[in-house]
C-alpha cells in the first residue's frame, strides 16, 4: 500500500469548478474528490495530488482545498502524511463518512474568513488595551500568555490552540468594554470549530518547530502591551494573524 510508488499517484485529472449558488467552493471540491475515490479512479492507497495541481486543475484557490483536505481527513476518507501528501484511506461506511465530511464544510464557517475578521476585531482592541490597561490587567495577560506558553511548549497543542480564547480575551477585558469583549468571544467560539483545529493541530504536530513562530509573536504582543506601545502592539497582531494564516493556507508546498 506503501511502497510502491506506480501505485501511489493516478494520473486522474479534474474538472473546473463551477460555483453553485448558496453551496460553498470547499464542498464542491470535496464532493469531486469524493466522487472519484467512490468510482474507484482514486483507490485505497493512493496518493491524490498536490493541492496546487487540485488548484490548477480545479481552477480555484489553496484556502478552499485546504479546507476540502482537512475536512476529509477528519472523517477518516484521507490521511495526512506530514512531508509526503494525502492518502486515500479504506474507511468503513464510506456514504456516511462522505455524507459526514460535506456536512461538515457546509456548516463551517471559513476558517480563513474568521482569521481575518479577528485580525480586524483584535488589531482596533490592542490599541484600546494598550490606553486602558490596568497593572491588574496587564498581570492577567501575562498569567494568561504563561499558561500558554508552557502548553505550546509542552506540546499540546489542541490545549495551546483552545486556551488562546482565554489569551485574547484576557486582552479584550483590558478594553473595558463588555460590547468588545461578546463580539470577540463570539468570533472565537466560532472560529474554534473542528475544521480550525484539525488544520491548526495537524500543521503543529507536523514539525514540533513550527510552534516557534507563535511562542514569539505572542511573547512580543504581551510585552508591547506592557510597555504601552499601542504602534507596535498593533503591528505584532498584525503579523500573528498574517503568519497564523499562512500556516495555515500556503506553507506545505509539497502538499
Amino acid at each position: 500500500m506503501g511502497n510502491n510508488n506506480e501505485l501511489r499517484i493516478e494520473p486522474v485529472e479534474f474538472e473546473k469548478i463551477k460555483q453553485v449558488k448558496f453551496q460553498r467552493k470547499s464542498a464542491i471540491i470535496a464532493e469531486q474528490i469524493l466522487e472519484k475515490i467512490k468510482r474507484g479512479e482514486y483507490k485505497s492507497g493512493a496518493k491524490i495530488p498536490p493541492e496546487r495541481t487540485l488548484a490548477e486543475q480545479m481552477g480555484v484557490g489553496r484556502p478552499s482545498i485546504r479546507e476540502a483536505i482537512s475536512a476529509l481527513q477528519i472523517v477518516g476518507i484521507l490521511e495526512s502524511r506530514p512531508g509526503d501528501g494525502s492518502y486515500v484511506t479504506d474507511p468503513g461506511g464510506f456514504d456516511d463518512s462522505m455524507f459526514r465530511a460535506l456536512q461538515l464544510l457546509e456548516e463551517s464557517q471559513s476558517p480563513l474568513e474568521l482569521l481575518q475578521a479577528r485580525k480586524a476585531l483584535e488589531i482596533g482592541i490592542v490599541h484600546l488595551a494598550t490606553e486602558n490597561a490596568d497593572e491588574k490587567d496587564i498581570q492577567t495577560i501575562k498569567e494568561a500568555w504563561q499558561k500558554k506558553y508552557a502548553m505550546g511548549r509542552d506540546g499540546q497543542y489542541k490545549d495551546f490552540i483552545l486556551f488562546g480564547r482565554e489569551f485574547h480575551l484576557a486582552i479584550a477585558r483590558a478594553t473595558k468594554s463588555a460590547a468588545i469583549v461578546a463580539l470577540l468571544d463570539e468570533l472565537i467560539k466560532v472560529n474554534q470549530q473542528p475544521l480550525f483545529l484539525n488544520m491548526r493541530e495537524a500543521y503543529l504536530k507536523a514539525d514540533p518547530s513550527r510552534i516557534e513562530p507563535m511562542l514569539e509573536l505572542h511573547a512580543n504582543i504581551v510585552s508591547a502591551i506592557e510597555d504601552r506601545n499601542s504602534k507596535l502592539a498593533i503591528h505584532w497582531v498584525e503579523e500573528h494573524f498574517d503568519v497564523n494564516i499562512r500556516q495555515h493556507y500556503f506553507d506545505n508546498e509539497n502538499l
